[in-house]
């Protein structure tokens, strides 16, 4: 697997000279007050409010960090897409791994899913951060799940372990709210 994530970091790598881009980057980011400091106020404004339509407040919460730590520097912000996208990468590797038992399957799964093509704007666009998010958790979510319908102990652990990567999940992008169907789609 270190093999496949060296791939990726080298295929993406000239991301992290992307400046910050006129869509979507000045609402959430560049000109968002909420993320401006990491008050009380401004973070009982991220998890009440919509950006650009869209209520995501752990990815919100993360610019703010960002913010916090290095302004409107947007190295940083790539560098923080890559290594999502990397740490999905391992997570898909793992997960296949544990569902089909092998490594080559998994790493060839993981592969495919690294170098994709679908995954270039969710890396190179700060914006885009939502989808990394989103699928950590959600591989996660799927993850703790596969364990708890394997288990033979602590399976109530990891069924709440389940959950909360579910609703971490939805709380990075809407689009999460299709993990129910899919653990009917591992249970089949």
């Amino acid at each position: 697997v270190g093999g496949i994530l060296l791939v990726t970091f080298l295929l993406f790598y000239n991301t992290l000279t992307n400046n910050f881009v006129n869509l979507d980057d000045s609402g959430y980011i560049k000109d968002n007050p909420d993320i401006k400091s990491l008050s009380a106020k401004n973070i009982a404004a991220i998890f009440s409010s919509f950006y650009n339509a869209n209520y995501h407040p752990f990815t919100t919460l993360s610019y703010a960090i960002e913010y916090n730590l290095f302004g409107l520097n947007a190295k940083p912000y790539h560098f923080v897409n890559l290594f999502i996208h990397l740490l999905n990468t391992f997570m898909v590797f793992r997960l296949i791994k544990k569902i089909s038992g092998k490594i080559e399957v998994a790493a060839i799964t993981a592969l495919f899913f690294a170098i994709h093509p679908m995954h270039v704007e969710s890396v190179a666009w700060i914006s885009e951060r939502k989808d990394l998010l989103y699928s950590f958790f959600f591989i996660c979510g799927l993850s703790t799940y596969y364990d708890y319908t394997h288990a033979k102990t602590g399976r109530s652990k990891l069924f709440i372990y389940t959950i909360l990567l579910f609703v971490c999940s939805l709380l990075s992008k809407s689009t999460a709210i299709v993990f129910p169907l899919m653990l009917l789609v591992f249970d089949y």
